[in-house]
């Protein structure tokens, strides 16, 4: 169809942070944005009419689900231990939340589609399920909390 955008593949994309690049991505989830109104009942009026309004609240952020194909590098696991665990230091969650993006790519490989993550830092780490008889790529997985997504292409 002429004029039509073109379709983006969910296959085509990667997620690159502050000093976290070249990862093989298996998988992305959670870019949401919520904001749940308060509809509670406000009030009765004059003849006992009820006074009700749909008001916007505080925005809430999901967390950012990151499956990654497993390598010998490690530097996905020390970012989450130096922003959670206080084994005799203390955390450093603040000064290593980091920007990061995801990017959507046509077919072409020319980048269309942008999500700026506001300063993210990893909160859970899953390591791999190894089992002999799998034929499947290690993974592990890494869900980020973070202050904000905005799409920004």
């Amino acid at each position: 169809m002429p004029g039509q955008p073109e379709l983006l593949a969910a296959c085509l994309f990667y997620f690159e942070a502050d000093g976290v690049t070249e990862k093989s991505i298996k998988e992305i989830s959670g870019l949401g944005v919520e904001n749940t109104p308060a509809q509670e009942v406000h009030g009765s009026s004059k003849s006992g009419k009820i006074w009700r309004q749909a008001t916007p609240t505080v925005t809430k952020f999901t967390n950012i689900t990151l499956k990654v194909i497993a390598t010998a590098d490690v530097d996905l696991y020390q970012w989450y231990q130096k922003c959670n665990e206080d084994m005799g230091t203390p955390r450093q969650w603040d000064q290593n939340r980091k920007s990061a993006s995801v990017v959507a790519y046509n077919q072409q490989l020319t980048e269309v589609a942008r999500w700026n993550i506001v300063n993210c830092y990893p909160v859970k780490y899953t390591g791999p399920t190894l089992t002999a008889s799998s034929g499947d790529m290690a993974t592990e997985t890494v869900e980020l909390v973070h202050e904000g997504v905005k799409r920004v292409k």
